[in-house]
């Protein structure tokens, strides 16, 4: 199944991304409060929900992601050209 550094690993990346992730994952899975809870601690719960924690959170990941990915190309797009007008010094 997934050790527990992977599961490490995946709940540290949701707690970057999410402000509730605990709270987020909840909802979107339709599991327990208490048993998320328990995902998110390395604590004993049954490994289907196991498996299917894992999958949400990796989903949930890759949806901020591209989220945030195009974010960035909006704003390239649309700073592209106030970026060279900025200034960058002071002409004292």
């Amino acid at each position: 199944m997934y050790l527990n550094e992977e599961i490490r690993a995946i709940t540290n990346k949701m707690a970057k991304l999410y402000d509730s992730p605990i709270t987020t994952v909840t909802k979107e899975s339709g599991l327990s409060r208490p048993t998320v809870s328990k995902f998110f601690n390395l604590q004993t719960i049954k490994p289907s929900s196991i498996e299917k924690l894992y999958d949400l959170c990796l989903e949930l990941i890759e949806k901020k992601e591209a989220k945030r990915k195009l974010s960035l190309q909006k704003e390239n797009a649309l700073l592209c050209g106030i970026k060279s007008t900025l200034q960058t010094s002071l002409n004292v």
